[in-house]
């Protein structure tokens, strides 16, 4: 009972936000941005439906050796991201509310393999105490309920995902220039991401007068979020906004932080991840 809550944990976790899910399978795993609304809900329903199955008992030996094929699976991606660097990153195991590193998360997974192993062993003695009809009853239920709470969202037919004036335009700034005017960096961010945390820090240094209209801030997160990040980074004196716009993010490829220049309203420049750094805002912001 112990080992299907796990999973049925895991499932729901990822939706306190299930857009923060989908950014890290958006960047960690590649999945592009149009399929990750897909994606995301059939992994939810995998792990909540294999959850209800092992804690009710149906098809129990089955449902082990999943569970353990889908924890090897991520074992396995979580080596890979280690060895490329980005062991630091949110796995997103358990969403955004308990937040694990790569090494966190392969201890954690371990610990479920092992006890998966140990159920294997004694699964004759755990079938005795199924609700065999509870499992695929619930797992089916799951589905249109997900999609209730987390409805698959909507496109425009016209959408491109290319960052361009008009997409930047939708955001409401407050500053005294527009974006057609002079040159302008905007620094796209996310509220839980580590580096854009440091990044905003650095920003906070600055004088906002120093800067003047020259630099535009965009943070992508729910407005709780948000709030503690401009709090906590000190930006709250400079021009800066929130946002959830799936197609900014999917034109950033769910990339944090990414940092665009404009010339005259044109977007010329994009830098996305690891080349965004304090150098570069200040060569841009010209304070060098």
């Amino acid at each position: 009972m112990f080992y299907g809550a796990l999973f049925i944990a895991s499932a729901i976790l990822k939706l306190f936000p299930l857009d923060y899910f989908e950014l890290i399978l958006v960047h960690q795993a590649g999945v592009s941005w149009a399929f990750v609304p897909i994606a995301s809900r059939i992994l939810l329903v995998t792990e909540f439906g294999l959850g209800v199955f092992i804690l009710s008992g149906y098809q129990l030996r089955f449902s082990l050796w999943f569970s353990l094929g889908l924890l090897s699976a991520f074992q396995v991606f979580l080596f890979m991201q280690i060895l490329q660097g980005e062991g630091d990153a949110d796995c997103g195991c358990f969403g955004e509310l308990i937040p694990l590193d790569g090494p966190s998360s392969l201890i954690k997974n371990f610990g479920f393999m092992l006890l998966g192993g140990m159920l294997l062993i004694r699964s004759s003695w755990a079938e005795e105490w199924s609700l065999r009809v509870a499992g695929p009853l619930l797992a089916v239920l799951a589905i249109p309920v997900l999609l209730l709470i987390e409805p698959m969202p909507a496109f425009s037919r016209n959408a491109d995902f290319e960052v361009d004036l008009e997409m930047l335009s939708r955001e409401s700034f407050g500053a005294e220039s527009p974006m057609t005017e002079g040159n302008k960096t905007v620094v796209v961010m996310l509220s839980n991401c580590i580096h854009c945390a440091q990044l905003s820090s650095f920003i906070a240094t600055l004088a906002p007068k120093d800067v003047a209209d020259d630099l535009r801030i965009i943070i992508v997160g729910e407005d709780a979020g948000v709030d503690f990040f401009v709090e906590e980074t000190g930006i709250k004196d400079f021009h800066y906004v929130q946002t959830k716009d799936r197609e900014l993010i999917g034109a950033i490829d769910g990339t944090f932080p990414t940092v665009l220049y404009l010339e005259a309203g044109e977007v010329t420049k994009k830098w996305k991840g690891r080349d965004v750094n304090i150098r570069l805002l200040n060569e841009l912001l010209a304070l060098d």
